[in-house]
């Protein structure tokens, strides 16, 4: 039965290893891609769920969150060992053994007995930001500013329409295309959703009256996480430089301390911008049930 939304915000709030994937707020947001929640609560420990198809519908299962972004259960405390085992028994009759749990590095259930793979992000201690800025990306943003070029939050409807505008020419310039393309429907459930709790906000890069970047970023209890940042074709150089430096700078202000830059998968050049901020590796943990033809299907994909 589907967690009620009080109790699960107020776990949400209090759980050290939450991050804003886990919580009811997202959850909510992402009935828009797969809407059969699954979610329960068992012992004190919620599990963010929803039922999933793989195999152009063909397998079924369930998964944390989307691809790509840490959720998994969340609880007041860390639970004991044997509390932890029994959990994951626990998912295993629930699901059949059919099911993607994506959890943060600090998570207490990252210790499961099966199939794990890993998927890698950048992140940055945002009071290191300017100390470990490279010359390059430095002298990129002053020159971005030199030309005129600002950020602002995006609240207006022309803001996420040159959110989403960008977004649509960035899906066409990347090579490698992400885990999975978001309809404009999904960003708008995010707008209606997350933005007016103050749990996420758009940002844009603009000179004079055309936007050069944008980003999405969502707001943890000490970590923000840029979820699409985007950019024009033809965007200033240095553009991308100054929304990220002015992102972390208002995270800051919030009591943030840590930036999250979001996994790029084979994304080579990505991963070297945000390394350029200073940004280190981290490494997130998919647990993968044991279900055969489920987790033999999942595996051979994310090998691909």
């Amino acid at each position: 039965m589907p967690v009620d939304f009080k109790p699960w915000k107020g776990i949400w709030d209090a759980c050290p290893w939450a991050t804003p994937f886990a919580s009811p707020l997202w959850h909510a947001v992402t009935e828009e891609i797969e809407p059969e929640d699954a979610s329960f609560e068992w012992k004190g420990i919620i599990t963010p769920l929803r039922k999933i198809k793989l195999a152009k519908g063909l397998l079924s299962g369930y998964e944390s969150s989307v691809p790509g972004v840490p959720a998994g259960p969340i609880a007041l405390k860390v639970p004991d060992a044997a509390t932890i085992e029994a959990y994951w028994q626990e998912l295993l009759r629930r699901t059949g053994g059919k099911f993607l749990i994506h959890l943060p590095p600090n998570s207490p259930f990252i210790n499961a007995v099966f199939r794990k793979t890993e998927i890698y992000t950048h992140i940055l201690n945002i009071s290191e930001k300017d100390r470990k800025m490279s010359k390059h990306h430095r002298d990129r943003m002053k020159k971005a500013q030199k030309a005129g070029v600002y950020v602002t939050p995006g609240l207006r409807d022309e803001d996420f329409e040159a959110y989403m505008d960008m977004y649509n020419a960035s899906l066409q310039r990347w090579k490698t295309k992400p885990a999975r393309i978001y309809p404009q429907d999904f960003f708008q459930r995010v707008r209606e959703i997350l933005v007016p709790a103050d749990s996420a906000g758009f940002f844009i890069a603009w000179k004079d009256i055309k936007p050069q970047a944008g980003s999405l970023v969502l707001y943890g209890h000490k970590r923000a996480v840029s979820w699409h940042t985007v950019r024009a074709d033809d965007s200033v150089r240095g553009a991308n430089q100054l929304l990220n430096w002015t992102i972390m700078e208002q995270a800051a202000k919030r009591g943030i301390t840590e930036f999250d830059f979001g996994p790029s998968p084979r994304m080579e050049g990505v991963a070297k911008f945000k390394e350029r901020f200073g940004a280190e590796l981290e490494s997130q943990i998919t647990i993968v049930g044991p279900a055969r033809l489920f987790s033999s299907y999942f595996l051979r994909r994310v090998r691909q």
